[in-house]
Formats: structure tokens, sequence, C-alpha cells
């Protein structure tokens, strides 16, 4: 009896570091689009997902959602601050009906208003600093002498303003 060959995925060699991305281009790249569906651009054919009209309105959409993201957080912070005004004057008390045992604020029949105490922030004995001065010391040399390992997460798009 003749044993039947075992079709198996090619195998590629993992990129240097373990979660980055491969070069684009190189087998690992071409494997990882293979496996998306996604023809490399040496293919010759055009995929409009990827003309230079549509990077260029990817790109321009991200700054986009950049730019929204930081203007709503500046706007929660202000809300934020107003409503912790409001709290301190008494005004929610007054404005709004309590909420469920007297928890918080109900602003519509299923949301709730809380207000939170504030994280802990632990601050430590000198003798615990300096313990983690030592274990600061001893990371970085083990970084430097190789006997630490790393591992990088996952690749992900940043977008930064230019300071002039």
């Amino acid at each position: 009896m003749t044993a039947t060959p075992i079709a198996t995925a090619p195998v590629v060699s993992a990129p240097t570091a373990l979660g980055s991305e491969p070069s684009p281009g190189s087998p690992e790249a071409l494997l990882l689009l293979a496996g998306l569906g996604v023809l490399p651009a040496s293919a010759g054919i055009a995929d409009p997902r990827f003309s230079p009209d549509a990077i260029q309105s990817c790109v321009a959409r991200l700054l986009t959602l950049k730019q929204e993201q930081e203007a709503l957080a500046e706007e929660q912070k202000q809300l934020h601050d107003q409503l912790r005004l409001a709290h301190l004057r008494g005004d929610l008390q007054q404005q709004l009906p309590a909420g469920k045992d007297g928890n918080g604020y109900r602003i519509a029949p299923q949301t709730l208003l809380l207000r939170r105490p504030g994280r802990k922030q632990w601050r430590y004995s000198l003798s615990c600093k300096e313990l983690e001065c030592q274990l600061k010391a001893r990371q970085t040399y083990e970084q430097h002498s190789g006997e630490a390992s790393y591992s990088l997460g996952a690749s992900f798009w940043e977008v930064r303003s230019i300071k002039d």
C-alpha cells in the first residue's frame, strides 16, 4: 500500500522580528497577499483599490479621522469639565432624576450618568524606588548584552503633525 502525499502550504521563513510586517515584495509579503486574495503590484493587473487616487483618498480620510478624533477628545474634555462644575454646584441634582438606587443621574430611560472616583495613583517608599531603579538598570543591561529577548506587536499606521 502506497502512502498518498498530503498537500501542504509552502514553507516561508518567518520575518526577522516576531510580529513585524514583511518587506514589500518579499516572499512573505507575497504569501500574505495571496492568503488575502490580493494580487501583487508586479502582476501587472490594475486593482482600483490601490490606484493612486484610491491611496490618496485613503490617506486623506485617515488624516481627517485623526483630526476629528483630536477635536472630539478636546470637546469631550470640555464637556466633562462642565459636568464636573455643574455637579459641584448642585445643578445636576436639581435638573436630572436620580439613577437606580440613588447612583448617578438618569439621562435617558436606559442610560445613567455616573460620577466615578479617579484611579488610584500610588506613591512608593524610597526603598521601593531604589529597587525599581535597580530593576530598570538590570533590564537595560540585559537588553544591551543580548540576554533579554523581544518581540514586536502588530504593525500600525500613525498620523503625526510635522513641527516646523
